[in-house]
């Protein structure tokens, strides 16, 4: 009796087994076949408006960035076409290399165009770039808290934000970079000095504001609508609250720039975002389908670009190393 109860129980278990994993891959299949849908559904003009805007914000970018750096070198005439270059370089190498290796090709053009530029300062203007592209997306998410709704399973934002496992998870973070920039004091004194100059636009209000942040909040007004067109695109509801989480997601994947262009962060953070609100194969498909848009795009943009202000010296110059290996050989 023992041996045929155990035997029962072993053929029940592996029959829910099998069952579980008929009912995953089911799940799977249904998700795969509503995000096709949904790619296969696409509106190709509401797309091409879309990327088009996308092209626009990073244009607005790029002259964002070229007034901190024609600030930082007053002596030189930097013409905005070496500027575009570098930036859009940069966009179209992170789109598919990860950890945000791009930034080197931009620093590395402009440390070549530009007469009488170091890499600390050029440096600089991508620290201070970045730290108002930054700030731009701490309002975003400042909105979407004190807006008070519900966001996917996380309920009303504050709620969660104010838990206090986040609480001390932020307080954790704060004092371990305070800890670290205590002990790295004399080398963050060195570094700060070097990135000054780069960012000496902060030291003349109104040349910032004329010349960076109206760019940059003209460059996110371009980003908002990029997005709501995708969204209609893809038939997933274009409404403010949805640009705004989708904008948001972006944000938060951005911090951990592990893959090319955030790919799998970013899909992973509009799923939460976005759930409750369309269906999960919609959520899958539309963040697929922008973030292979956007990544065409940019890596288009980015050739051309590198191409308008690279020359046969440059080329030349990069083959240098190998050819000094070689000549012993030879």
């Amino acid at each position: 009796m023992l041996f045929i109860s155990a035997r029962g129980s072993t053929a029940f278990r592996r029959t829910s087994d099998a069952l579980r994993h008929d009912a995953v891959m089911h799940a799977i299949l249904a998700l795969a076949t509503s995000a096709v849908h949904t790619l296969a559904g696409a509106s190709f003009g509401a797309l091409a408006i879309a990327v088009a805007l996308h092209l626009c914000k990073v244009g607005v970018e790029a002259r964002s960035w070229h007034g901190i750096v024609t600030h930082a070198h007053p002596a030189s005439r930097i013409r905005f076409r070496t500027t575009l270059g570098a930036f859009a370089g940069a966009i179209g190498a992170n789109a598919v290399l990860p950890a945000r290796v791009g930034e080197a090709l931009r620093l590395g053009i402009m440390r070549r165009r530009v007469e009488g530029s170091t890499v600390g300062t050029i440096a600089g203007t991508i620290v201070l770039e970045t730290g108002i592209e930054f700030a731009f997306g701490l309002v975003v998410i400042g909105a979407l808290l004190a807006a008070g709704r519900s966001i996917g399973p996380f309920g009303a934002p504050l709620a969660f934000a104010a838990h206090p496992a986040v609480i001390a998870a932020i307080m954790a973070g704060c004092l371990v970079g305070a800890v670290v920039c205590f002990a790295l004091r004399r080398r963050v004194s060195r570094l700060a000095s070097s990135l000054a100059r780069g960012m000496s636009v902060v030291r003349s209000p109104r040349t910032l504001f004329r010349t960076v942040l109206v760019w940059k909040l003209l460059a996110w007004t371009f980003r908002f609508a990029a997005v709501y067109f995708f969204l209609a695109a893809f038939h997933v509801g274009a409404t403010m609250w949805l640009v705004l989480l989708v904008v948001a997601a972006q944000n938060l994947a951005g911090l951990l720039p592990l893959a090319p262009g955030s790919a799998g962060t970013q899909q992973a953070v509009l799923a939460l975002a976005l759930a409750g609100t369309v269906g999960m194969g919609a959520i899958v498909g539309f963040g697929v389908g922008m973030q292979v848009a956007t990544a065409l795009a940019d890596v288009v943009i980015g050739i051309v670009a590198v191409a308008l202000v690279s020359s046969w010296s440059d080329v030349r110059d990069a083959l240098r190393p190998a050819r000094r290996r070689l000549a012993p050989a030879a």
